[in-house]
């Protein structure tokens, strides 16, 4: 491309940055239009999550003694889907014992995979049993596992219980962590 060519095409995207970019002091609102939180994900959140009922430690330990699926919803960014589905990540996770991890299902807003991500995935752990006591945690502050029991109540789930703590409180109360790996994708899934 001629020099000409380079300035002119520099020019048109200069005049064009103020059209993209966010007008100065206008932040993305934190709520979508649905009530699920679009950002700042790491914040206090609130006593309760929309149709779970938030519990302890001892709860979460009776209910686990009494099957409950515990599922990890701690957000996972840094990663590529290998073609088995696989997530490829440095980052790493300790989790409850005996709890399965799905890492991209508590975003504010679900691409098309990642919602068909989470419905595959819970039916397959709950053998479709939307009665299954399912207990949705993170960490400390996480409005991921908030988003989250927002989307199991809407799609149905009606035993559902929320550790606000997580793994943090968990792990801070002296109980052992375990190592957990993602839930794979669909092979072929392409974020």
């Amino acid at each position: 491309m001629s020099k000409g060519r380079i300035a002119l095409v520099a020019a048109l995207l200069a005049g064009l940055l103020p059209v993209l970019a966010p007008a100065p002091g206008r932040a993305e609102p934190l709520f979508d239009a649905q009530g699920y939180r679009m950002t700042q994900y790491r914040a206090p959140v609130p006593d309760t999550a929309p149709g779970a009922r938030s519990i302890g430690i001892a709860e979460v330990q009776a209910l686990a003694g009494q099957g409950a699926l515990l599922l990890d919803v701690m957000g996972l960014r840094n990663y590529q889907l290998a073609p088995d589905g696989r997530f490829l990540t440095p980052e790493h996770r300790d989790s409850l014992p005996g709890a399965v991890w799905l890492p991209v299902v508590g975003w504010g807003r679900l691409e098309p995979w990642q919602q068909d991500y989470l419905d595959r995935n819970l039916a397959r752990l709950t053998g479709g049993d939307k009665a299954r006591q399912i207990v949705v945690f993170c960490k400390v502050d996480c409005w991921v596992s908030w988003n989250t029991l927002k989307r199991l109540h809407g799609a149905g789930y009606s035993r559902l219980y929320w550790f606000p703590g997580g793994a943090d409180a968990w792990g801070d109360a002296g109980l052992p962590l375990q190592r957990v790996t993602p839930e794979p994708a669909a092979p072929g899934t392409r974020p």
